[in-house]
């Protein structure tokens, strides 16, 4: 694993957390490194690395994708989804009774609407268009519920 990076175009140093807490310490070989660069190159920024996005994503359900598949997968673009669906008032009634009277029962709203979101929707993020010509049967919020054990 690297332990550091130094960009001498952009004059920056990237450095990980066990380099940090080397240089940290005032001794060593780390040390002396970091010392030598600030020295030799003025205006050096030095960046602390946080972590390595994945190359790839696995579902639970073992499907692996490119890209985070719940990402903007927010409130709007739920609801953007659902519009545009016909018979959409079917669909919304479940959604609006989570998402406003689920805080009752929960206090995270957005994990259990995008639970709901996704058993009631499987096929949203493969063939969006699946949905326009087939009704799947609701989802009810009390299946979600019990599946998540926050039923009473």
């Amino acid at each position: 694993m690297e332990k550091y990076k130094l960009d001498v175009v952009s004059r920056t140093l990237t450095i990980s957390k066990e380099f940090s807490a080397a240089v940290a310490s005032g001794k060593g070989e780390e040390y002396n490194l970091y010392t030598r660069l600030m020295q030799e190159i003025p205006g050096l920024t030095v960046v602390r690395k946080t972590h390595r996005t994945p190359a790839s994503y696995t579902s639970s359900s073992g499907e692996k994708f490119a890209c985070n598949q719940f990402k903007n997968l927010k409130y709007e673009n739920m609801e953007r989804f659902m519009a545009a669906l016909p018979d959409n008032e079917v669909y919304f009634e479940e959604y609006s009774f989570l998402r406003y009277s689920a805080s009752v029962i929960q206090t995270n709203r957005y994990a259990l609407v995008r639970d709901w979101f996704i058993a009631q929707f499987p096929e949203f993020r493969k063939n969006p268009l699946f949905y326009l010509h087939n009704k799947p049967e609701t989802v009810k919020a009390a299946t979600i519920l019990e599946m998540r054990g926050d039923a009473a």
